[in-house]
Parts: structure tokens; C-alpha cells; sequence
């Protein structure tokens, strides 16, 4: 097999169970504040699994969901402390000094919308905001959960000027792998990337079951490509300015059904696999502990 890495999982839902604030519209931001040493925690608890890569705890702290609640002279901080968070945890074993951090350049109105409400401009602006306080210390950036060509293309642009390398990371239909939420062709969105400064394609917070379809559009593309998949029923439920807890849990997504979905995901041409909703450590440490069972290489780094 060829080589493979484990990215983290689900920083989110994690901080919510954990710090009871399912009915918080701030969601993981909120741990930033009332329970800081939670996320280091959390993200040690990810290393300690096997990750070799960790994403900043700054999903929820963008410019717009700050604003909407009253919050936008927080942003500074909390994105300073979600950079503080990562580097603690790595800085406290030796055995972690190799392990990359990925700035995160989230939908900044909230997630699974087909389209942006606010202007292009505003848009770019927001993102070199966030950029800004992020590009000094993070090893590259992840435009995650895309809903639309659009919006990765304003994101991967505001994330171009930082000179990092840039993970494109898509959103797509729960019911066609080969779809954007937008309804746009995955094979269109990564099109439009083929010719740009791009670290590689990757799907996120989608359903297990349509992994497959993403990962043979991948496949045309010479980039290295990922996914990252949640454990919920459904999405749709979810609108900007409500809390996390209308979502419901899969009961069926367990580590052993990841375990199984990822070998098959790394044997279908994936180079990395991670998580994001509901995929806690103890579910990346089983799938790297089948790694290590199954001697499988485990040494890539996307040539970061």
C-alpha cells in the first residue's frame, strides 16, 4: 500500500458533549473561553491516537457568526487562543514535534449553504482576517466543508496571499458523492482548481456512504485526495444561528465501521483519512491501530 496519514477528527462535537453546551450558537468556540485546558486536552488526546495532523479549534469564530451574536470583538482572541491551544499540545511530548497544524478557513456564515449572502468582497476580507491571525503558525490551510465552487474559490484566493500551502476540502450531497451541496459537480469544483497552488482535494463532514463516489472523481485529478466523514443522520436540519444540538447522532457509525470504511478508503487510492462531526480520538486510534496490525505505511506527509 502506499504511504498514508491520519489527520484528526471532530474537534466540535467532542468540545459540546464534554462541556455541555449543545444549546450554545458559539458551539466549540465556547470551550476557548470557559474551558480552555479541554481543548488542549483534546487535541493531545488526537496525537495521542495517531494523528499527525491537527486543525485549529476556530471553526465556529468567524467574523459573520461572531457578529450575529453580539460577539465580533471576541475574534481576535479566540483565534489567538485556538493557535495557542494546538501549539501547547504539541509542545508537550517530544514524540508530537512532527506533527503539522492546519489552519482552518470554515464557511464563514455557517455550514451546508449553496450560497453566500454576503458579497464577494466581504467575503475575501473576512478570510484574510482570519488568515491573518493564523498564517504565522500553522503549516498549511484547509478551505473546509465547501458547499460550493464559489466559495472555495474565494477562500483558496484570501488563503493564496499567506504563501502556504492550501487543502481544498469539499461538502458534498448526502445523497451523491459526485455533488457539491450547491448541487455543482464535484468533478467541475476540482476543475476549476487543477491549474492553482492547491495541496490536494479531500471530501468533509459527509456521509460514509457516499465516500466512494467523491473518491473516483478524485481519481482524475492529480492531486493526493482524503476525506474526513461525520456521524450524523442528516445535516439539513441545521441552519446559520442554531446550535448543534438539532443534529442527531448515527448509532451505527462506531470505530470498528470506520475502521473497516477507512482501509477500504486507503486501498481505493486515499492518502489521508481523518475526521470531523462526531469522530472522536477513540475512533482514530482504531484505525491506526489496524495500520499498525495490518503494517501498513504510514509515513506520508503530503510534502508539507
Amino acid at each position: 500500500m502506499q504511504k498514508v496519514m491520519l489527520f484528526d477528527g471532530g474537534m466540535g462535537q467532542e468540545l459540546v458533549k464534554r462541556n455541555s453546551s449543545q444549546k450554545d450558537p458559539l458551539w466549540s468556540s465556547k470551550a476557548l473561553i470557559d474551558n480552555f485546558q479541554s481543548v488542549i486536552n483534546l487535541h493531545k488526546e488526537f496525537l495521542e491516537a495517531g494523528s499527525s495532523v491537527i486543525t485549529l479549534n476556530s471553526y465556529s469564530c468567524t467574523p459573520q457568526r461572531l457578529k450575529r451574536l453580539g460577539l465580533e470583538d471576541m475574534f481576535e482572541k479566540l483565534q489567538k487562543i485556538s493557535v495557542k491551544a494546538a501549539k501547547i499540545a504539541i509542545k508537550s511530548n517530544s514524540k508530537f514535534k512532527d506533527v503539522k497544524i492546519a489552519g482552518c478557513l470554515p464557511p464563514l456564515e455557517g455550514s451546508y449553504k449553496p450560497n453566500l449572502v454576503i458579497t464577494r468582497n466581504e467575503a475575501l476580507e473576512s478570510y484574510r482576517e482570519i488568515i491573518k491571525m493564523q498564517q504565522n503558525d500553522v503549516d498549511f490551510f484547509i478551505c473546509e466543508t465547501m458547499s460550493s465552487i464559489e466559495e472555495a474559490i474565494i477562500a483558496h484566493e484570501a488563503a493564496s496571499f499567506s504563501g502556504k500551502p492550501i487543502l481544498i476540502s469539499f461538502c458534498v450531497s448526502e445523497n451523491d458523492g459526485g455533488r457539491l451541496i450547491s448541487e455543482e459537480k464535484l468533478f467541475d469544483a476540482c476543475s476549476t482548481f487543477e491549474n492553482k497552488n492547491v495541496l490536494g482535494f479531500s471530501i468533509n463532514c459527509c456521509q460514509f456512504e457516499v465516500v466512494e463516489n467523491s473518491l473516483e472523481v478524485f481519481k482524475n485529478f492529480l492531486f493526493p485526495f482524503g476525506v474526513l466523514p461525520n456521524g450524523f443522520k442528516t445535516v439539513k436540519p441545521l441552519k446559520p444561528g442554531m446550535s448543534v444540538d438539532v443534529l442527531e447522532r448515527r448509532i451505527d457509525v462506531k470505530p470498528s465501521m470506520f475502521v473497516k470504511y477507512g482501509i477500504d478508503w486507503f486501498n481505493s487510492g486515499c492518502r489521508f483519512v481523518g475526521g470531523c462531526c462526531e469522530i472522536g480520538p477513540n475512533f482514530i486510534k482504531s484505525l491506526n491501530n489496524e495500520i499498525i496490525r495490518l503494517k501498513l505505511n504510514k509515513e506520508y506527509n503530503l510534502n508539507l
